[in-house]
């Protein structure tokens, strides 16, 4: 099966890279977690078999899986789970975010391990079995012989090897051209049914061209997201369909509460009121989303609150708010956004639904690591008014998406937003077991959330996915965005 990527991975070590886009969309091929998310949010068993939590919350028990074995020979036993986090741990490597509640990680005995955590959480075993930084391996001697000094943790080596418990084992690597890799033989699943036996995949910059091999046959699934104008031409190609979901993203902009008028949350409303909803979604998307109303998807608990349905396109009360603010011949504002198709025409809609009351949009497009920079400035020294970017959830779990609004997070891509009593609610319901307990702060925050508008939240796009007619076994699962499950898919 030939499949297409945008960009060449920058590395397949799963303790460095927890981002698609740059390797964890290929190094899952070679690697398995201790425990899977279906699209729907349940979890299921893979490494491990089954796991037990203690009454007090702090200690996961597993039981792990018989007879796995990593890529290099290597038994994948309690051991190699500890030597997992030991390494990620110890590499301080992007991975040990998603760690960092683990105070130990004890072995019970070969096919037993308990993870011992500083505070009880609710989102641990979700977070175990999610998309980020939770892979088990290297193996330990696979590490250790391609160390180049001892306790480098043969980070370097890597970079462009793998040595997972995984489906399928690289073969080659001819850098921003194509990776190949094959079924691993002895993986733990058995090969019975119908899998694919070898994945080409091609780096395809172009989405033109993606199209072009598609509908020629010479590509079989376009694993990256294209331009809605492409999806829209395939539809209706001969041999090629294009899969539709629902998703956990959101396409939000947020306002600089430090800066301007952005500081009254009269414009602020008023700018909710007139942004053209409707039009945003049909074109940025041809149609290919829902309309959002609050902080976090439709997909994912708990309820927004019926007041947030307020902010749908009103054009005259915006412009009593303005006026009332002291800007009735508006004013001159700077959007920042990452050069996205969906953002330039989400820039567009802006532009125009504020000039009805004479606001001048200054739209700014920058690539993402630039976008992001300017977010992580602290409060009163980010330079935008305005800034738009996706958000979405990469768990069951309104956490995923909520806790960036703490003020802790002010350096990271929180706009200014919160004080101690939002805090308050983020942080017990990190902490808070009972779901129902949970549920009640989350909708006391986004109550809060809704009446002071940090942000516009537009619409939850759905997942557009393009191949061949006799690829199957293809799911879209909102929890790993933009992954594939290599081992399920087939050809006819």
């Amino acid at each position: 099966m030939t499949i297409s990527r945008a960009n060449d991975p920058t590395s397949l070590d799963p303790a460095q890279q927890v981002s698609t886009g740059g390797g964890l969309e290929t190094l899952t091929a070679f690697y398995d977690r201790l425990a899977d998310l279906d699209a729907s949010g349940k979890i299921h068993p893979s490494l491990a078999t089954e796991w037990k939590v203690s009454d007090d919350g702090l200690t996961y028990t597993f039981k792990l899986r018989d007879g796995v074995m990593f890529h290099d020979g290597s038994p994948f036993t309690a051991d190699e789970v500890r030597f997992t986090w030991q390494r990620i741990v110890a590499m301080k490597a992007p991975a040990a975010q998603y760690w960092s509640n683990v105070k130990e990680v004890a072995v019970v005995d070969p096919r037993t391990v308990a993870f011992h955590l500083k505070q009880a959480s609710p989102t641990f075993l979700p977070t175990l079995a999610g998309q980020r930084g939770v892979y088990m391996g290297p193996s330990k001697a696979c590490v250790e012989a391609n160390e180049k000094t001892k306790g480098d943790w043969a980070a370097a080596y890597f970079t462009d090897h793998e040595c997972g418990t995984g489906p399928y084992k690289l073969d080659t690597w001819q850098h921003n051209q194509q990776i190949t890799f094959n079924a691993y033989e002895k993986y733990w699943r058995g090969w019975d049914g119908k899998h694919v036996q070898r994945f080409v995949q091609k780096i395809i910059k172009e989405p033109s061209t993606a199209q072009l091999l598609l509908t020629q046959g010479q590509l079989d699934l376009a694993a990256d997201s294209l331009p809605i104008q492409v999806y829209q031409q395939l539809k209706h190609g001969e041999g090629v369909t294009v899969d539709s979901a629902s998703t956990t993203t959101i396409d939000q902009i947020v306002f600089n509460l430090d800066k301007g008028p952005m500081k009254d949350p009269r414009v602020r409303e008023a700018i909710a009121l007139l942004f053209d909803y409707k039009a945003a979604i049909e074109q940025a998307y041809a149609g290919e989303a829902d309309r959002v109303f609050g902080p976090i998807p439709n997909t994912v608990w708990p309820k927004i609150p019926d007041q947030a349905k307020r902010f749908d396109r009103n054009v005259e009360p915006a412009k009593r708010l303005l006026a009332e603010a002291g800007y009735p011949d508006g004013f001159t504002l700077q959007f920042d956004i990452a050069d996205l198709n969906q953002w330039r025409n989400l820039a567009l809609i802006l532009e125009s639904s504020l000039a009805e009351a004479h606001i001048t949009v200054k739209t700014n497009i920058s690539t993402w690591p630039v976008l992001f920079a300017k977010l992580s400035k602290p409060k009163g020294e980010k330079p935008f008014d305005m800034a738009g970017f996706q958000m979405w959830a990469a768990i069951p779990d309104p956490s995923d998406i909520l806790m960036w609004w703490n003020t802790d997070a002010t350096t990271v891509i929180n706009p200014g937003w919160g004080d101690a009593k939002t805090d308050a609610l983020i942080d017990g319901a990190q902490t808070e077991t009972d779901q129902a307990q949970r549920s009640t702060m989350y909708e006391q925050l986004i109550t809060t959330m809704n009446a002071d508008v940090p942000a516009i939240w537009i619409d939850q796009p759905k997942a557009l996915t393009a191949m061949r007619k006799d690829v199957h076994g293809f799911v879209y699962n909102p929890y790993y965005n933009g992954l594939l499950d290599f081992y399920a898919l087939s050809k006819s």
